[in-house]
């Protein structure tokens, strides 16, 4: 064979594995239900919401700029960055624990084919998530592109794409393992979100927040692509500085993987018996000398003290629950009490009381809905539920551990919550609140315990109920008055059919000094969530162990 030919074999042999990594990583992609939430659900839900909440009137009649003008670049930067930063992260994370990345080392294929082509998928699943929305906003609100802007935009989405694609190759080489690389890349997602003003339509940041978002990646993203969409540009948007911001991260995080980047973990430790048991609550074996006292029975009490203690334990090895369930509450409360202004609201509730029940509702809601939904289907996949049939403990002994487990989680945010409305903001609280607040946090844990086992009984995998749980929650707080100051009258008829209205109106009448009653009627009705969650969460249960 000639040096031409072996040239070319070896070029057709990279690109062909490279294209199959690419194929692999896409697939892989696709079957991750995370992935398309994160990366299409949440957009579009924003986008529609959006719609729903705000309509589509004209903000300014000079220019012609509309609501959903103005909305639809939050939805793509959303998307763009959701997909692309935390999936690389996650990946490269999981198969660096795996040893996949130890074991491609001997194996033809090199060995930056495997990341070239977890980033090539990744930056594909961002360009159809902005080509979807960029689709559904033209289609359902007449949302257009100028046509000056268009090359203009396409560069800045590929630039992006492919720095938030090195930001996650980076977070994943500084993790230390893959659980931790999730934690972060999803935490950081959602909080430049955030403080980037993704989430924020027609309202504005303060001036240092935004200064320093301007200074990240997304702010600049999200500011380039309203800039293009602005309909009074008759000039391409090149939006220069914006793009050489986004792209000086992109390099950044390509220094630090190259300099950081290992192959296998830094540290990997096999799972203990103790941690393992952790899972169930049950005692992990002992090498010690079996001790010659007697020991006395277990009761109900005592198993279900060691499932709750269990549970607690899990909580606090996972970083990345507690950060949704305690830290985004409080950054959010924080947030949004800022763009608001501590002020009354028409109905005579301070907008500080109101949002702390707002976000104290959101966290109890991941806490008890989310988190035990996904942890009962995990624990039902991994086969714990049977297992525990040669224990002295039940499967009801375990929920009812983990719920007690979960009300000390759901107290725990709650208390953060006034600690911080009281002590940064005055906000009066009597003691009588408190007690009634902590009763309706007790009564709204339970009920959204039983919507979570519900949830897990109702689909058949531990990944399409995390889905599931986070789009619902996500949709409902819209409806809830979670996220919205003020909603629209449409919407209340349709959140008062569900929990977490009467959990977030609750607090707010427990924690007003003003109204002295208790929210007999949202209890009544979280009450009878719970039941009748319950009822059909056992039923469908019982049919699939008989099945």
């Amino acid at each position: 064979m000639s040096t031409a030919g072996a040239s070319t074999a070896s070029g057709g042999g990279w690109v062909a594995q490279l294209g199959a990594q690419f194929q692999h990583a896409a697939v892989s992609l696709w079957r991750s239900l995370i992935v398309l939430i994160f990366s299409f659900g949440m957009p579009l839900a924003w986008l529609v919401l959006i719609g729903l909440v705000a309509g589509n009137a004209v903000i300014d009649e000079s220019t012609g700029l509309r609501v959903m003008q103005l909305a639809a670049p939050s939805a793509i930067a959303m998307g763009a960055f959701f997909a692309t930063m935390p999936s690389v992260a996650v990946a490269v994370g999981e198969a660096k624990d795996r040893l996949v990345l130890k074991r491609l080392r001997t194996t033809p294929m090199p060995s930056w084919a495997y990341v070239a082509g977890q980033v090539l998928a990744a930056a594909g699943f961002g360009a159809a998530s902005v080509g979807a929305t960029v689709f559904v906003a033209w289609l359902a609100y007449d949302v257009r592109l100028p046509a000056a802007s268009v090359w203009p935009f396409i560069v800045t989405v590929l630039v992006a794409l492919a720095s938030f694609c090195a930001l996650g190759i980076a977070v994943a080489s500084v993790a230390p393992s893959a659980r931790i690389a999730e934690t972060v890349s999803i935490a950081t997602a959602v909080t430049l979100a955030f403080i980037s003003g993704v989430f924020v339509i027609g309202g504005a940041l303060p001036a240092w927040l935004d200064a320093l978002a301007s200074a990240l990646p997304l702010k600049p993203f999200l500011t380039a692509m309203q800039d293009q969409f602005d309909p009074s540009n008759e000039e391409p948007q090149w939006a220069l500085p914006q793009l050489a911001v986004i792209a000086a991260w992109g390099v950044v995080g390509a220094v630090v993987a190259m300099v950081a980047f290992r192959w296998q973990p830094t540290i990997r430790r096999a799972p203990s018996a103790g941690m393992a048991a952790a899972e169930t609550g049950r005692l992990a074996p002992t090498t010690a000398a079996p001790s010659t006292t007697r020991r006395r029975p277990s009761t109900v009490l005592s198993r279900v003290g060691a499932q709750s203690a269990a549970a607690l334990r899990v909580a606090a090895r996972r970083p990345g629950d507690l950060f949704f369930a305690i830290a985004v509450p409080l950054g959010l409360f924080l947030l949004l009490v800022t763009l608001q202004g501590d002020v009354m609201r028409a109905d005579g509730i301070p907008v500080a009381t109101f949002t702390a029940a707002s976000m104290a509702t959101w966290g109890i809601a991941v806490v008890s809905f989310m988190n035990t939904a996904e942890s009962f289907a995990r624990s039902r996949e991994r086969g714990m539920l049977k297992r525990l049939d040669g224990t002295p403990s039940s499967v009801g002994e375990l929920i009812a551990g983990r719920s007690v487990a979960t009300v000390v989680l759901g107290v725990l945010v709650t208390a953060a919550l006034l600690a911080v409305m009281v002590s940064a903001y005055g906000t009066p609280v009597t003691l009588g609140g408190i007690a009634v607040g902590l009763v309706v946090t007790t009564v709204g844990v339970a009920s959204l315990v039983a919507c979570g086992h519900l949830l897990a009984a109702a689909l058949p995998s531990a990944r399409a109920v995390g889905s599931v749980a986070l789009i619902l929650l996500f949709v409902l707080a819209f409806f809830s008055e979670v996220f919205l100051v003020e909603s629209p009258e449409w919407m209340e008829p349709v959140g008062a059919v569900f929990p977490l209205v009467h959990l977030q109106h609750g607090l707010t009448d427990a924690w007003d000094p003003d109204v002295a009653t208790v929210p007999w009627l949202d209890l009544a009705v979280l009450a009878a969530w719970g039941g009748a969650a319950g009822a059909a969460a056992l039923l469908l249960e019982r049919r699939r162990v008989r099945r």
